[in-house]
């Protein structure tokens, strides 16, 4: 019998709450680092292989610069679904996705951290994969670290976000390992997240549904965009557009023929 495939994992939320320091927790190692320079808005992704044996845990976590900003562009909005159909074509041919980490700070739920959501759980994943919504620094949560959900819970319903399930953690050790008895308590919270969604059949994305759903935004964002290179209130033209698609998106040509042909005949 062979050894089986890692699962698959995708990390996402907004720059700066800590998904790197959570990889990082996971791994017990310095492996990830901050993506704070790095270009928000186009979903691009790092996988990180990470085996920790004493739990029988055998992972592929996607770190993804997600949305971070309120009101995104279309130019930003077409980088990163182009970007976001690369990851899914990557995932769907190592067997599928097994769970999203959802990584949000404790504080308020904004507008960006509900389009973060919709945007991996609801379209990209059609609401189909798991997701464990990981609450970070709460390193000075007074009593429990779960409190926090307990004190948050109806708000982030409220919110439209719905999760598998929860887990509060902090992601610092802190100044002379001050945090470092519920640093050690969050990585252990974070490997049994990682082994219930796992226990799990991984979701198996069907990329040409996901293509159709994919041109229904184009559609939407594509114009606008054109519009403001041409200066003129109409329908770029396709050459235009391909060149968009396979240039600065780097969609392979074959598919952006695929979109653009769904696009004109509008059968999205």
């Amino acid at each position: 019998m062979g050894v089986p495939p890692p699962q698959n994992f995708i990390v996402f939320g907004e720059m700066g709450v800590g998904k790197s320091s959570l990889i990082n927790l996971i791994a017990g190692r310095e492996c990830a680092e901050s993506s704070s320079d790095a270009k928000s808005c186009t979903l691009q992704s790092t996988k990180y292989e990470i085996e920790v044996p004493d739990h029988q845990l055998h992972v592929n976590l996607y770190d993804t610069v997600g949305l971070n900003e309120p009101n995104m562009s279309g130019s930003s909005y077409l980088d990163a679904l182009v970007k976001a159909h690369e990851l899914i074509v990557s995932l769907e041919k190592q067997g599928g996705i097994h769970g999203l980490l959802f990584c949000v700070r404790g504080s308020r739920i904004s507008s960006t951290v509900q389009q973060n959501y919709r945007l991996f759980h609801e379209f990209l994943c059609q609401g189909k994969v798991p997701l464990a919504l990981v609450i970070t620094g709460l390193e000075n949560e007074k009593g429990d670290m779960d409190c926090w959900w307990t004190r948050n819970q109806a708000q982030v319903e409220k919110c439209g976000i719905a999760s598998f399930t929860q887990v509060c953690v902090t992601t610092i050790m802190g100044y002379n390992d001050a945090y470092e008895k519920r640093y050690m308590e969050s990585r252990t919270k974070m490997l049994n997240v990682l082994s219930l969604l796992g226990s799990k059949a991984a979701y198996s994305v069907d990329v040409s549904s996901w293509f159709v759903r994919m041109c229904r935004k184009m559609r939407e964002l594509l114009a606008p965009v054109m519009f403001a290179w041409s200066g003129r209130d109409s329908r770029p033209s396709r050459d235009k557009m391909m060149r968009v698609l396979t240039g600065r998106c780097k969609l392979p040509k074959d598919d952006a023929t695929e979109l653009l042909r769904r696009i004109d005949t509008e059968k999205v």
